[in-house]
């Protein structure tokens, strides 16, 4: 059965999915994409129990799950599908009954009814606004995790090294510029983030800045400005005028800004994606240095040596704890996908926090949430699995669509869920993406299942699915992909050329710089999967719509 029929919540979504294609004709392509995950209401976030939002936005296809509150106090869901227009959607706002209740034997909900219209626009990725039936317009952003404990897994307060890969963007919002750079954080405490460019011929990573970061206080935010020590006097010299870059982490996307001085001082937006961070230990023998990891955070694709694993550099087989990353929004229990309306699952994991939200029915059948957060770590050293334990708890007595603002209290706990993540043993031990979309859940008098994050737009060839502009590692450049050729696709130049490899189940894709019946470069890769992966990083989709967070605020 095809992925693209939504959450499976409602029937209604299965035709606005489907008609993704069609409907966004000519429709303006945004600048930046709304990140999938919670979102709160700004003036309710005070720190109680009260409203959220789930909201998972893939291409022009708009998804949205909203946990709230009967006029009589009762904890229920909504859910909202529609196609972006711009920045903005308006679609009904669902009410569905007589799903499955949680330890509760397998059974397909049905629609109730709609509670109104619900209009959502967003400013950029990580903030917008909401108006619920009977209310005014608020203010909503993306819910992140502003930890003060230094870790390996938290950007805020680096520990280890971690890697970035930073785009500067031009007035038409599109990429001038790339280069990765590398955070990481002194024996003393101080945060420092290098700024590298790749050689023309070798490839190898000249650093030409190096920054001196600062925690902006209350958000998961660094300022960063020129750090003009003695050894960095030369490179200052050579570099652009530089006042300062201040970067903000959501999950595994940057954006921020870059100040220049000078004659033109310019605001140059930046975006970016956080590869993962690593915390290694060298050892001295015989005059070679090893470096061996001991702790890592993996947001793309990793090689593990024998119980071991390396993200980037040399890195001997050792043994590590790894920290393995999804792809948060909206996910979906594999064997309760019907094609009916049922159950909902959002995930939103940051750092070394996981939040968990259940949209599920009660025994009498009516909609219900159940929610709960905790710590996300891995199972231990030498483990390739990442677990969190967490304790579901149902609220009552909060704001409901049209009522005062009100805080919600908690009801009860339901039990503890299971939530796991793991990189298989496989025979190609680069082969070990699955943990972006597929995972395993035990909810409350339940048995483990299998859950996978919810393609909302799936396209149903490879052509399709490369379709758009993409970082490609390999070049050091970005490529626009919209030469369809056979099965495959290259770019308008026909500089370069991808087609699915269906030799083997391993490496999927096959890309390279074609010269008469020669190669100029060739590579067997994996395809990406939703846009992320090594070595191609997705810029923008098929529809033109940029996949970064946008203009900081």
């Amino acid at each position: 059965m095809k992925n693209t029929l939504c959450i499976q919540i409602l029937r209604s979504a299965i035709t606005a999915s489907v008609m993704a294609l069609s409907c966004t004709v000519g429709w303006a392509a945004r600048d930046f994409t709304p990140q999938a995950g919670t979102w709160v209401v700004s003036s309710e976030l005070d720190g109680k129990p009260g409203r959220g939002l789930a909201i998972d936005i893939q291409a022009n296809t708009f998804f949205m799950q909203v946990f709230g509150y009967e006029k009589n106090g009762d904890a229920t869901f909504y859910t909202a599908t529609g196609q972006m227009d711009g920045n903005r959607v308006t679609a009904p706002l669902m009410r569905y009954k007589n799903g499955r209740s949680l330890g509760g034997a397998m059974q397909d909900a049905v629609e109730d009814k709609s509670v109104g219209q619900v209009a959502v626009q967003f400013s950029n990725g990580v903030a917008g606004t909401i108006q619920f039936p009977g209310e005014q317009a608020l203010a909503i952003e993306r819910f992140l995790v502003a930890d003060n404990e230094p870790s390996v897994t938290n950007p805020r307060v680096q520990v280890g090294t971690r890697t970035l890969r930073l785009f500067t963007l031009d007035s038409q919002g599109d990429p001038s510029w790339t280069a990765p750079a590398k955070l990481w954080r002194s024996e003393l405490g101080t945060t420092y983030l290098d700024w590298y460019v790749p050689m023309p011929t070798t490839g190898m990573l000249l650093p030409i800045r190096q920054f001196l970061c600062n925690v902006v206080a209350g958000k998961v935010r660094l300022h960063c400005t020129p750090n003009t020590g003695d050894a960095q006097d030369k490179l200052q010299s050579e570099a652009p005028s530089v006042e300062s870059l201040e970067l903000q982490f959501a999950g595994s996307d940057i954006h921020g800004v870059l100040r220049t001085t000078g004659e033109n001082p310019q605001a140059v937006t930046v975006m970016g994606f956080d590869e993962g961070a690593i915390l290694v230990e060298p050892t001295y023998r015989e005059g070679i240095t090893t470096f061996h990891p001991q702790q890592q955070q993996n947001y793309s694709t990793v090689s593990f040596g024998s119980g071991g694993a390396c993200i980037t550099g040399a890195c001997s087989a050792s043994v590590t704890s790894n920290t393995l990353m999804p792809m948060n929004g909206t996910w979906i229990v594999e064997d309760e996908l019907t094609g009916k309306p049922g159950r909902g699952i959002a995930l939103d994991i940051q750092g070394n926090t996981v939040i968990l939200q259940l949209f599920n029915y009660r025994a009498d059948g009516q909609p219900t949430f159940h929610m709960g957060s905790a710590s996300y770590q891995s199972k231990g050293m030498g483990s390739r699995s990442t677990v969190a334990t967490i304790p579901l708890r149902q609220y009552r007595g909060g704001r409901s669509l049209g009522g005062a603002a009100q805080s919600a209290q908690l009801e009860g706990d339901a039990g503890v869920a299971v939530l796991e993540f793991s990189a298989p043993h496989t025979n190609r031990e680069t082969n070990l993406h699955l943990w972006w979309t597929q995972g395993q859940l035990q909810l409350p008098g339940e048995a483990p299942v299998k859950i996978r994050r919810l393609q909302i737009d799936a396209p149903e060839n490879f052509a399709e699915r490369m379709r758009g502009d993409w970082y490609v590692a390999r070049t050091h450049s970005i490529a626009r992909f919209d030469n369809v050729q056979g099965d495959g696709i290259a770019t308008a130049d026909g500089k370069i050329y991808c087609v699915p490899n269906r030799q083997s189940e391993y490496p999927n894709m096959s890309c390279g710089e074609p010269n008469g019946v020669m190669w100029n470069w060739h590579q067997f890769m994996y395809m990406p999967d939703m846009g992320r992966g090594q070595p191609f990083l997705r810029v923008r989709d098929r529809f033109g719509n940029s996949v970064g967070l946008g203009s900081l605020d």
